[in-house]
């Protein structure tokens, strides 16, 4: 069993670190345990292996430091870990709910967490394992026609994104709308349409904070500034958006689909640069995960089949 759902390049750009699932059969609880892997990212050989972080069942990601291991499982609690150490860091027991909707901020210092169900986000300082800032992101139900009569979906949150600074949340759920929070004060600054065709399935700040991108099922991409308004759609993918990552300078925006696509734009002039991959990129049976390098000029991605892939990218 191969499945990658993290990936990260090192500080250095030297190496190339994975998160996922490895091998042919379960252990003693029935399940497929995790491991962390470190490349050599020239070389593309294996240096050093951290097995047993995780399992099957658990949520993980690699935070924006590029050196903390963040695990959800399925009893409800959060795992922090330092890679470089393999030694295991705060841990916040029984948050109350499973959840895929984790960032951890550049700094290492703030975890949020969302529960999808009932929309309620929570900011919690790392080093005290406390809530200090929780609120519901209250996006609406959704109407969908069914064979017989209009069916409502209750409201869902779907996705967040955190600004680099750590002062700005974007939520977005089943009603295509986002709406960017103040995470001091857990204040609403900004609720906007998105004129998506379909549900938003990716969001992510630029490195500066001032354009935010969305991927969705209509097969788009759409650049927006702080104020809501339309920068760009970007077009070029034939499925879902999945995954979307800026360069550190914020000069390139990557983005892939379920379908075959890896796409490189210029996110200020909306611009196609290249494409990169041909076959299927994902991240289990979500979505791809993309990392760039410390200098923008690598970008690593994950194949269906837990190959890592890595290209040299055009500026």
């Amino acid at each position: 069993m191969i499945d990658v759902r993290s990936i990260t390049i090192s500080e250095d750009g030297l190496s190339l670190i994975s998160a996922g699932m490895s091998g042919s059969e379960p252990n003693d609880q029935g399940s497929y345990d995790g491991e962390v892997r470190v490349w050599d990212l020239q070389s593309g050989e294996l240096t050093s292996t951290i097995p047993g972080l995780f399992d099957e069942m658990s949520v993980v990601t690699i935070g924006d430091d590029r050196q903390t291991l963040v695990v959800s499982d399925r009893h409800h609690n959060i795992q922090l870990w330092n890679l470089e150490t393999e030694e295991p860091l705060q841990a916040l027991p029984d948050i109350g709910y499973f959840t895929e909707l984790l960032i951890l901020s550049q700094d290492g210092q703030t975890l949020i967490t969302a529960n999808p169900d009932d929309q309620t986000v929570q900011v919690w300082t790392v080093e005290s394992q406390q809530v200090v800032q929780s609120f519901n992101a209250g996006h609406e139900a959704i109407v969908i026609e069914g064979s017989d009569r209009p069916v409502e979906v209750p409201g869902r949150l779907s996705r967040i994104a955190l600004s680099n600074d750590g002062k700005t949340l974007a939520t977005t759920g089943l009603d295509k709308i986002i709406k960017l929070w103040n995470l001091e004060t857990a204040e609403l600054i900004l609720t906007f349409p998105t004129d998506h065709e379909y549900p938003i399935h990716s969001l992510t700040f630029s490195p500066d904070g001032e354009t935010l991108a969305s991927g969705s099922s209509d097969n788009t991409v759409k650049l927006w500034n702080r104020e809501g308004e339309l920068l760009h759609t970007l077009t070029g993918h034939e499925s879902t958006v999945f995954s979307l990552q800026y360069s550190p300078n914020g000069k390139i925006l990557a983005t892939s689909d379920l379908d075959s696509t890896v796409n490189v734009w210029n996110p200020t002039t909306g611009e196609l640069i290249q494409t990169l991959a041909e076959e299927p990129v994902r991240e289990g049976e979500t979505a791809a995960s993309l990392s760039f390098s410390p200098n923008g000029e690598i970008l690593a991605g994950v194949n269906y089949d837990g190959t890592i892939k890595v290209w040299q990218v055009t500026r």
